[in-house]
């Protein structure tokens, strides 16, 4: 895993008034790839999961599920394994969810998460991250 420096993330043009800069996005990806080499994986889950990309896989497109993930799904907001909710702590930490539930816009916290949730960049339980605890100790 390698990690760039800062000043080549960043554009050129920062406003020196502000905490805001410009981020060219193929450089941010390039940083974000590298991360996501950290994200474990299940891929026979993601390959039965993601048709589109089991077809992809069987034309040889990608040699991999984690080639995928790191290079396209994590920018396509796809799971890269099956994330179990702690329904107790997401309810009582996304009450707008709670409310959905009860008003039947959604059946679950779980099916919160896995449509609408992950992308939204909610947690599914506390101190969650896609980088594993393993990773994390490096």
């Amino acid at each position: 895993m390698s990690l760039i420096s800062y000043g080549y993330l960043c554009s050129d043009v920062r406003d020196t008034n502000s905490r805001f800069i410009k981020l060219d996005e193929n450089r941010l990806r390039a940083v974000l790839r590298n991360l996501l080499e950290l994200v474990a994986i299940d891929e026979k889950w993601y390959l039965e999961t993601y048709s589109d990309v089991r077809a992809a896989f069987r034309q040889g497109k990608f040699s991999s599920a984690r080639e995928h993930y790191v290079n396209s799904g994590y920018f396509e907001d796809r799971l890269p394994r099956p994330i179990k909710v702690d329904v107790d702590w997401y309810l009582e930490t996304y009450p707008d969810v709670a409310e959905a539930i009860r008003n039947k816009k959604c059946a679950s916290a779980q099916e919160h998460f896995e449509a609408n949730g992950f992308k939204e960049g909610r947690q599914p339980f506390e101190g969650w991250s896609l980088i594993t605890a393993v990773a994390k100790k490096f």
